[in-house]
């Protein structure tokens, strides 16, 4: 019985959350099956098979694409949410918006397209996201080695 109870555990996805602390700094993508929290800042993609909260204290210079994502905090790239987006009322976010739907409180701050409804083609976001592919990586220029979304307020 314990066997069984253990094996539901661990393949439970509420039970598996992969989060970046207050106070870390992390550079690069962030793949992962589980759920994401980040109350840190990160340049790079964040890409999750779940859901993705970004906290108050979160930071993010790159792209969001999860099943549903809440943002509380700072977001300099575009969000693309398989479900339900969630905006708090001291949330940032400049970039596109993609999300089947969405809540949005009062006092939030968007800068950019938003495409919202069961309808809304839903794009696909690999770790090399289209607002960077742009970008050649064999140039060796300073502009080309900083992060392609400019200082993400820190």
């Amino acid at each position: 019985m314990a066997r069984r109870e253990e094996k539901t555990a661990l393949s439970n996805p509420s039970t598996h959350i992969t989060q970046i602390k207050d106070g870390s700094v992390v550079r690069g993508n962030l793949n992962s099956p589980d759920s994401i929290r980040v109350d840190g800042h990160i340049t790079g993609d964040l890409i999750s098979k779940e859901k993705i909260i970004i906290g108050s204290n979160g930071q993010i210079g790159g792209n969001l694409n999860g099943s549903d994502i809440t943002i509380e905090g700072f977001v300099k790239g575009d969000v693309v949410a398989k479900g339900f987006l969630q905006i708090s009322s001291v949330a940032k976010i400049y970039g596109k918006i993609f999300a089947k739907e969405i809540a949005i409180e009062k006092g939030a701050e968007l800068n950019g397209k938003v495409n919202v409804g069961v309808a809304v083609d839903i794009p696909e976001m690999s770790t090399s996201s289209p607002s960077r592919s742009g970008t050649s990586s064999s140039s060796s220029s300073e502009e080309d080695r900083n992060d392609n979304y400019g200082s993400v307020a820190w």
